[in-house]
């Protein structure tokens, strides 16, 4: 079996750019204030970084995934639904591999 390679900057910019188009923060991945709590809606976002790997083809199929959990089941489900969504990728570079490397990460900040 031959090893799977990283892509070329170029491509997995293309890619990552695929997954940020699709990550949605879930209506649930907000704080509930508390009684006389006077707190902004950003303040109540919950926020955290998913480091993620996506595994392509070399068609642009996602083959596999993995994410990097942040301990937030409700923002680690929405990261992992944004990368299920995100697939078919475009081909990547043939640079002779049978599968390509990308990583990356879903943020979720305030916004």
């Amino acid at each position: 079996t031959v090893a799977p390679r990283r892509v070329p900057s170029d491509y997995a910019d293309k890619v990552k750019a695929k997954v940020v188009a699709n990550i949605v923060r879930p209506d649930g991945a907000f704080y509930k204030a508390t009684v006389g709590e006077k707190a902004d809606a950003k303040h109540l976002q919950r926020q955290c970084t998913i480091p993620y790997e996506i595994t392509v083809d070399r068609e642009g199929k996602l083959v596999s995934f993995k994410i990097e959990s942040c301990g937030d089941k409700v923002l680690d489900a929405a990261a992992e639904a944004a990368l299920q969504k995100s697939g078919p990728f475009p081909p990547p570079p043939n640079a002779g591999a049978a599968t390509y490397v990308i990583y990356g990460s879903a943020n979720f900040r305030a916004q």
